[in-house]
């Protein structure tokens, strides 16, 4: 027994781990040189003290109660821990503790066997540690494609325990299946946060679940090459809420953009019917405005012929009232769409640059004018005069929000206009356009100002300092040559509006204006004057007349059809209004045509619609005379036709 006692005493000195044995007591009795080695402390240092000096003071309670299983008969292996060394260090270690007894089975106290713990063992037990506190499940799968290493959230996924998870073929629990040989590969000798770190591109997978349901998930995979061969290692990723949150998130999106077209759409809707109310207003108007001008001329004429001078003064400042009820009915048609236009391709920056010093004049010497042109910009096809407009009404507008002086700023350039960008906008198509910005710097629009920003008669300014119909009159002139308007302001923040034009591939074209025929020369033929309005007749036959033309009155359609087929002579010009009950005039002039193929025709109205082509310009073989029209302006566009 002697020599077993030795040799055994012999084994505990020679061996590689640290072996050392405590009493009931937690008292250490023995330690062998490998202790020594490993925590630092002589035999004669550290025999009979208490177990306590090598454990944290934390773990004392856990200490004792693992010792208090290990009478109980119980084996505790591979538990990693740590030790204090002599010098203070902590070392990290592997336990394996069993009772220690004597012959016969009295418990004389414990045996420790303890081994410094590795570096891949330091990484294996860091690994786990990580895997299990991961918020997404983890499965390590071997070259078999079965299961070899699981964490507690791939349980929770698969609805599976950790047996049930090992061993599992992996096939069984993803679909599509993991990738045979993704890339990259690890080497071996990464962190644990590396290993966890995702390889290739998330892929979106279903999870089958035990109870037979599926689960949307995305796996990361990088592959681990180990002693036993490859692991493949999948991060798995529930994304069931995601899903539901990007749905929700398209939902509402959709919600948003629906509900800004309505609004868009209402708006649009609202101003289509201002714009139709205004239409009719602008025509009955122009009607009177023309028999108001027309009778003021005959008495400022005939009052300078009878030297009345102050009759005559009269007279002209009738003239002007009337001419300013007249440029408020073109606003009123510019806005309805309803105005004739004469458009063209033109190049906008040569609109912009032969207005700007008309601009400055304007806007006065507190404002400064910016005016920014992008080069080699493609034409557009607007009438030159409208595009004019547009810009001294947001000019003047501009200038009525900077009192106190600020900068104007105009630019042009090109823009491309996608389905999306597209989208909210009625009057928009995608394709290419010139855009043109007139920004300010003035005291800017609350949203509720914007919304209704573009009605006709809506102003903020004081009574008597506005009409409400320039911006109504910016809208109807962009929208009825085919493009876009929009404006954004924030109050203190200035006001931006955004025009685009679509672009064509024409070259700009240059018109003269046409002069008016001096009154003496005339060609003097008989014409048939159509028109429902009773004082505007009148007015017609004392100028027409008056100049020297035979002239047939009607006051519709179906009286002029008859008067022509009655009229024995030649007719040489119908001249007809556009709107009239029974027989719109555009209707009367092809049947005129029947009776009298080689006549001329003119057309006179403020509200041309139906005599419009369908992108809102004169049909080719159309003229027209506007009203509120003078006496020269009528006389100049008879003579024209009479020559044709």
């Amino acid at each position: 027994m002697s020599e077993q006692g030795d040799l055994l005493r012999c084994i505990v000195r020679s061996a590689h781990d640290a072996i050392y044995t405590v009493g009931r007591d937690f008292t250490i009795l023995t330690w062998n040189p490998a202790a020594e080695a490993l925590l630092g402390y002589p035999p004669e240092e550290i025999v009979g003290r208490s177990l306590d000096v090598l454990v944290a003071p934390d773990r004392h309670a856990d200490q004792r109660e693992m010792f208090s299983l290990l009478g109980a008969g119980g084996r505790l292996e591979r538990l990693r821990t740590r030790r204090r060394h002599r010098d203070g260090r902590w070392i990290a270690v592997t336990l394996s503790m069993s009772p220690l007894a004597s012959d016969d089975g009295e418990l004389l106290g414990f045996t420790v066997m303890a081994r410094a713990t590795s570096a891949r063992e330091r990484i294996e037990a860091n690994l786990q540690a990580l895997l299990e506190a991961a918020p997404d499940a983890f499965v390590g799968v071997g070259d078999d494609g079965r299961v070899m290493l699981s964490n507690t959230q791939a349980e929770l996924l698969f609805g599976l325990t950790r047996n049930g998870l090992i061993g599992r073929k992996v096939d069984a629990l993803l679909s599509p299946t993991l990738p045979d040989d993704p890339a990259p590969t690890l080497n071996g000798e990464e962190s644990p946060a590396e290993l966890l770190a995702p390889g290739a591109p998330p892929t979106p997978t279903l999870a089958h679940r035990l109870d037979g349901s599926t689960v949307p998930v995305e796996v990361s995979m990088s592959v681990l090459p180990t002693e036993q061969g490859r692991v493949r290692c999948a991060v798995i990723r529930d994304i069931t809420e995601r899903i539901r949150a990007d749905d929700r998130f398209r939902q509402l999106q959709a919600e948003a953009d629906r509900a800004r077209v309505e609004a868009q759409l209402q708006r649009t809707q609202r101003l289509e019917g201002l714009g139709q109310l205004a239409g009719g207003v602008a025509h009955d108007f122009n009607n009177l405005i023309a028999v108001i001008a027309n009778y003021a001329t005959f008495i400022a004429e005939a009052a300078a012929d009878a030297g009345l001078t102050e009759i005559a003064g009269d007279a002209e400042q009738i003239s002007k009232a009337a001419q300013r009820g007249a440029d408020l009915t073109h606003q009123l048609l510019a806005f309805a769409r309803r105005e004739v236009i004469r458009p063209r391709p033109l190049n906008l920056n040569d609109v912009v640059t032969d207005i700007e010093q008309m601009l400055r004049r304007s806007i006065g010497e507190h404002i400064t004018l910016d005016v920014r042109l992008a080069g080699n910009i493609p034409s557009v096809t607007a009438d030159p005069g409208q595009i004019d407009q547009v810009l001294v009404n947001l000019a003047v507008n501009a200038r009525d929000a900077m009192p106190r002086g600020g900068a104007l700023t105009i630019e042009t350039e090109l823009q491309d206009v996608d389905e999306n960008y597209a989208a909210g906008r009625p009057h928009l198509n995608p394709g290419r356009y010139v855009r043109m910005r007139v920004s300010d710097t003035g005291t800017g629009m609350p949203p509720e100002v914007i919304e209704r920003a573009f009605e006709p008669f809506y102003t903020t300014k004081p009574a008597g300092q506005g009409t409400g119909l320039g911006l109504a009159t910016v809208y109807g002139i962009v929208t009825a040559a085919g493009g876009d308007l929009n404006v954004y302001s924030e109050p203190g923040m200035g006001t931006t509006f955004t025009i685009l034009l679509p672009t064509t591939d024409a070259a700009p074209v240059d018109t003269e204006a046409p002069a008016e025929s001096p009154d003496d020369v005339h060609r003097h033929g008989t014409i048939l004057a159509v028109e429902d309005e009773p004082a505007l007749r009148d007015v017609l036959l004392r100028i027409l007349t008056g100049v020297g033309h035979q002239v047939l009155i009607a006051p519709d359609g179906p009286s002029a059809l008859a008067l022509a087929e009655a009229h024995e002579g030649p007719i040489d010009l119908l001249l007809t209004d556009v709107v009239m009950p029974h027989m719109l005039g555009k209707d009367l002039a092809e049947r005129f045509a029947e009776i009298r193929p080689d006549s001329a025709v003119l057309f006179m109205s403020g509200y041309a619609r139906p005599v419009l082509a369908s992108q809102g310009t004169l049909d080719p073989d159309v003229t027209l005379v506007e009203k509120p029209f003078s006496k020269a302006q009528l006389l100049t566009a008879v003579q024209k036709s009479l020559e044709r």
